[in-house]
Parts: structure tokens; C-alpha cells; sequence
């Protein structure tokens, strides 16, 4: 293996499509896995918990964009797998929106609305968490069962 392998060398040795889905099936089991350690009283280092939050968030948003939003050309997303694709289940697919707006304020970007008035803000609950990672499992599923082969 070179020390910098080149995408010609990755390409033999996985498909970049290979590699992507690779990469969102990380993404689903994180979003699993860190789910149970955000609520308060979890028995995690404030900091820690902080960066399982983060963690939790980018994923959600890695995902909401790959499965629910419409794709930008530059990215992968879930119809580049499955052309057609429209997960079934709208409820949840736009539960997923929601979630992707959130993590687009309040962790990707230092929007205003990251630093609002603390009378505005409700926080989000450890069973909208775990809603949130069921969604995104429900609906990455959905695609899998689609998947050619």
C-alpha cells in the first residue's frame, strides 16, 4: 500500500460507490450507538458528552442529506444507488429534514439562531433523540432493501 494511495488505488481496491455506502453505514450505526449516551445523567465527562452530541449531529445531518433532501450534484445521495428513490415513509423522511435543520444551526454553522434568546430555546428530549436515530435507520433500511444485488 503507498503512503499516499492515489483514487486510482482505492478504486481497485473498492468502488467509490462501495466506499460511500461504506461510509453511511458508519454513519447509521453512530447515530445508533450515541444516541443512549446524549441525555444528562448518562454518566459521561461533560466534554465527552459534548463531543458524542456533535458527533451524533454531523451524522444526522450526513444522513438526512444522503436520504432525504434533494441531491446536490457534488455529493453522494440515494439516488445515485437508486434512481427513483423516495423513501415511502414521508412522515419520516421529513422528521429527518427537521433534524437536518437543526444540526445545520446549531452545530455546522454559528447561525444567530445557535445563540438565541435562552427564552426561546426547548431543548431536544433523549426520546426525540432516539426517534431520531430510529429514523434514520428505518429510512436507510427502506434504501437497502432497494439496492440492486
Amino acid at each position: 500500500m503507498p503512503g499516499d494511495p492515489s483514487a486510482a488505488w482505492w478504486d481497485a481496491q473498492l468502488s467509490p460507490e462501495r466506499r460511500a455506502l461504506d461510509f453511511i453505514d458508519f454513519a447509521v450505526d453512530q447515530v445508533e450507538q450515541l444516541a443512549p449516551m446524549l441525555p444528562e445523567g448518562a454518566g459521561l465527562d461533560d466534554v465527552v458528552r459534548a463531543a458524542c452530541m456533535e458527533s451524533f449531529w454531523v451524522n444526522v445531518r450526513l444522513l438526512a442529506e444522503f436520504l432525504a433532501r434533494d441531491p446536490n450534484p457534488r455529493d453522494w445521495n440515494a439516488r445515485d444507488f437508486v434512481p427513483e428513490w423516495g423513501s415511502a415513509n414521508t412522515e419520516t423522511a421529513a422528521r429527518l429534514n427537521q433534524a437536518w435543520t437543526l444540526a445545520s444551526r446549531h452545530v455546522m454553522h454559528l447561525s444567530k439562531e445557535r445563540t438565541p434568546n435562552l427564552g426561546d430555546v426547548s431543548m431536544v428530549t433523549a426520546q426525540q433523540i432516539e426517534q431520531i436515530a430510529q429514523d434514520c435507520r428505518l429510512v436507510y433500511n427502506e434504501l437497502r432493501a432497494q439496492l440492486p444485488g
